[in-house]
């Protein structure tokens, strides 16, 4: 009656893909200053955000079939998920608007 490891993928997915953009986009910043252009921090935005969107889509996939502990479990990736991805856009807003070194 415990949560699989697909659940436990899922749940903490998207916080997983959130953190390791949120380093990328700072890692990546000097290099995107040098270059004049955003287009690295954009790819990494925009990957971080399909990835998300796939960790959603099989939150909500377990979700419709699974036991009730995982689909609780589920639920609350899916809610995760869908609050990271606004995350995620967020930051990305800033480098959409801004030019590089601004």
């Amino acid at each position: 009656m415990t949560a699989g490891p697909a659940v436990r993928v899922v749940s903490l997915g998207a916080p997983l893909i959130w953190f390791v953009n949120h380093g990328a986009q700072f890692a990546l910043a000097p290099l995107a200053c040098t270059q004049r252009s955003n287009a690295v921090l954009w790819i990494v935005a925009i990957v971080a955000l399909l990835l998300d969107a796939g960790c959603g889509l099989a939150a909500w996939a377990l979700w419709h079939g699974g036991e009730k502990p995982n689909t609780v479990v589920a639920a609350s990736g899916m809610a995760l998920s869908v609050s990271f991805f606004v995350v995620i856009f967020a930051q990305m807003i800033p480098s959409l608007m801004m030019a590089a070194c601004t």
